[in-house]
């Protein structure tokens, strides 16, 4: 089964996805840490986007797809895949829609943290203090900026969701083992049993 989690910038995604890769081995694949790894390792994509990330800007749409579109076809992701921070944009999802169909694949559910947004500086900063750094796009103009570019491009993907039928909504605002345990029920729901899902 393949999975988009969406939510705004702290709304713990990539908590969720790392759950339910350990729930049900949903390979976990997130554009950030992609892309952070490829900036850390220096390679030619990292050095291109380090100063747009910095700034809290996104990398362009083809860049992302090429990226994505390569790593579903690597036999880790043949029993299923979790997507974290993509697609961004209503452009990204229909063309990544049309790419799942070439190789037929296809997304069968997208699940929305839905949280309040003044709350996410308080969760990112809780983060930055465990972690004892700051990443660069957690300080706070550039959390800003990531947080109004998502609510212009990326939350008009919730109704596009809707019209495909793929969207449920979860309060990204309860504890992590609250907000798992909702999505888990979202899933066997769907799906019936670990059986089908799997």
């Amino acid at each position: 089964m393949n999975v988009i989690l969406l939510g705004a910038p702290g709304s713990g995604k990539g908590t969720q996805s790392i759950i339910l890769n350990k729930k049900f081995g949903f390979l976990q694949l997130s554009t950030g840490e992609m892309i952070r790894q490829n900036i850390e390792d220096k390679t030619e994509l990292g050095l291109m986007v380090q100063t747009l990330v910095n700034s809290g800007e996104f990398v362009n749409d083809d860049t992302i797809l090429s990226m994505i579109s390569n790593r579903i076809l690597m036999k880790d992701c043949k029993n299923g895949f979790v997507l974290d921070g993509f697609p961004r944009n209503v452009n990204q999802a229909k063309k990544f829609d049309k790419i799942l169909k070439e190789n037929n694949k296809k997304i069968n559910i997208v699940i929305e943290l839905k949280v309040i947004k003044k709350i996410l500086f308080e969760r990112i900063q809780n983060r930055a203090i465990e972690a004892n750094e700051a990443r660069e796009d957690d300080k706070g103009e550039v959390l800003e900026n990531r947080i109004k570019i998502y609510e212009e491009q990326t939350e008009p993907l919730i109704p596009y969701y809707k019209d495909l039928g793929l969207h449920y909504e979860v309060n990204g605002m309860k504890n992590i083992d609250e907000i798992a345990l909702d999505i888990e029920k979202i899933i066997k729901i769907k799906f019936k049993t670990n059986k089908e899902i799997i």
